[in-house]
């Protein structure tokens, strides 16, 4: 039975209305201002990030998808019983590669940790992991991967997976300490596969966030329908140009909502209207891009050794595998 090989354990605490209009209003109402990027991922914004992560323009996944074809088969040859344990887990396309390098006779031993915020993504996520390999344990945490990784169970000889490029979305010295909370839960002998964004063209990299097909627009602009449910507030997204651009000087792709107008925005929780210029804009995301240097920087500030670093032949995309000692 299903329900034999599965279990999940609720670690995150939502943060009550009033912590979240606090948040979204802390960053609207002082210049620069910003909306925290968790906000684009409603159902919509997630519907149109899938869409996104198909797009030829973003190569982001293909390319990181194509490198664990290529090294995943040579990282299963060793894995006994062991927990994979994937931090903001989202869909199961990733993992699906890895565990479908392990023998069918080693599944029983693999136990299948699947860390995200959304319930419903873990849980839909888990049902088809496991009616694809029926003999996996899976012990699906819905969980802040930043602030609940101490909920994460212990075990022997893990393999810690963060896909995506998804450290790109801290500031540097957040990343720095996420890499340390993740040395903390792990064990000698333990690994941690880290997916990384290069610094690479420009042209290239900004592309990417501004496909021809208007996607990734239309997925930024959602962000405000989204900040409209929670603050009451009447922001309208079509006097919004979307804008993406590399700053070379930081390493990171700058995402922002320029204001195509002068635009008064009402809440009943601000006690007078938001005014935005003309030319005003609002970040909403930053995706830093990575050196081997800043590699190098994460490897001695965690203390975990990099075993390997796999790349495209373009180096475009990095899979970084670190060791604990």
């Amino acid at each position: 039975m299903l329900s034999d090989r599965i279990r999940f354990t609720t670690c995150y605490r939502a943060l009550s209305g009033e912590d979240v209009r606090a948040e979204i209003l802390d960053g609207l109402l002082r210049p620069p201002r910003s909306i925290p990027s968790k906000y684009f991922y409603d159902g919509a914004g997630s519907r149109l990030f899938e869409k996104i992560t198909t797009l030829t323009e973003y190569y982001l996944t293909s390319t990181e998808k194509a490198i664990m074809q290529d090294v995943f088969p040579s990282i299963a040859e060793d894995i006994g019983s062991i927990d994979i344990i994937e931090l903001g887990s989202g869909d199961c396309s990733k993992i699906t590669i890895l565990l479908d390098c392990i023998p069918n006779d080693l599944m029983a031993g693999i136990r299948y940790i699947p860390v995200d915020i959304s319930r419903s993504a873990v849980m839909k996520s888990s049902t088809t992991l496991l009616e694809r390999y029926p003999d996996l344990q899976i012990h699906g945490l819905i969980a802040d991967f930043q602030n609940d990784i101490q909920s994460i169970p212990d075990g022997a000889g893990r393999i810690v997976c963060f896909f995506g490029s998804t450290i790109g979305n801290l500031e540097r010295n957040e990343a720095k300490r996420f890499m340390n909370r993740i040395k903390s839960i792990m064990m000698p002998g333990d690994r941690l596969l880290l997916g990384l964004d290069m610094v690479k063209n420009t042209q290239v990299l900004e592309r990417a966030y501004n496909d021809d097909s208007g996607h990734t627009a239309e997925f930024n602009r959602n962000i405000l329908k989204v900040v409209n449910r929670l603050l009451r507030s009447d922001f309208e997204p079509s006097r919004f140009d979307h804008s993406a651009y590399f700053n070379s000087e930081e390493n990171r792709i700058e995402m922002h909502l320029v204001a195509s107008e002068n635009t008064t925005v009402n809440s009943p929780f601000i006690s007078e209207p938001l005014i935005l210029e003309k030319g005003e804009s609002i970040r909403t995301e930053n995706s830093y891009k990575y050196t081997m240097d800043d590699i190098a920087a994460l490897s001695s500030i965690s203390g975990l050794q990099i075993s390997n670093v796999f790349a495209d032949e373009r180096e475009w995309f990095s899979l970084v595998e670190f060791s604990a000692e």
